[in-house]
């Protein structure tokens, strides 16, 4: 039995990294100002796209969470006009800045990582997808 649930966790993997993907470069061929900084645009990049689907540190579950959450990122990102939490620091010698969006878009609790290194363009570096929010009937 668990090799048809492996099957399945796979397939399903595999087809939601492929609209995922589709939907992640349209968005970076577009991208949107972000009332949080003024309208200032948050470049969608690959660097993003590979922390987010980075298979070393994370179970495809998570993956799959963080990519199913990727169309409420960019509705957060483009509506929110307030920010959590911003951190500076260094790596290796360099200033990076990074800010911490947190929402819930449509039922879902986003948490969404935008950074800068050196006061370079602000990109987006990363998605988690918190949870549900249970709705009362």
């Amino acid at each position: 039995m668990q090799k048809d649930f492996d099957t399945i966790l796979n397939r399903t993997f595999v087809y939601a990294k492929t609209i995922a993907k589709q939907f992640y470069f349209e968005w970076a061929a577009n991208p949107q100002g972000c009332p949080a900084f003024d309208g200032e645009i948050v470049h969608i990049t690959r660097e993003g796209w590979d922390h987010i689907r980075h298979l070393r540190k994370r179970t495809k579950t998570d993956v799959m969470g963080r990519l199913f959450v990727l169309e409420r990122a960019k509705k957060l990102l483009k509506e929110t006009t307030l920010f959590q939490q911003h951190v500076v620091g260094t790596h290796k010698k360099q200033k990076v800045e990074y800010w911490i969006f947190e929402g819930i878009i449509v039922g879902i609790s986003v948490k969404v990582i935008v950074r800068s290194i050196q006061n370079k363009p602000k990109h987006l570096l990363s998605v988690i997808k918190k949870g549900t929010i249970a709705h009362e009937l």
